[in-house]
């Protein structure tokens, strides 16, 4: 055994799991996710933006984005997509 490359049980497990992103109406947007609760963005491009922030803080591009508005699904895209630096 190597204890040079040791890691808690899961951690090396890729994370891919949707971030569930709220809209409040068309200038509001916050994540409901533990890795990024609190993260939010306002403005005329509010998903944009959050997912701009989402990229520079380092989660791949192609994590997928589940839209909810009024506790229905209206979605989804990718960090990517919605950050306009992929197709």
């Amino acid at each position: 055994m190597n204890p040079d490359n040791a890691c808690a049980e899961g951690d090396d497990a890729p994370d891919d799991r949707p971030i569930r992103v709220l809209q409040y109406g068309n200038q509001f947007v916050s994540t409901d996710d533990s890795e990024t609760l609190g993260m939010s963005a306002t403005g005329e491009n509010a998903l944009q933006t959050l997912a701009m922030r989402l990229f520079q803080a380092g989660f791949a591009p192609e994590r997928q984005l589940v839209l909810f508005r009024g506790g229905e699904r209206v979605g989804s895209t990718t960090i990517g997509r919605a950050a306009g630096v992929s197709e």
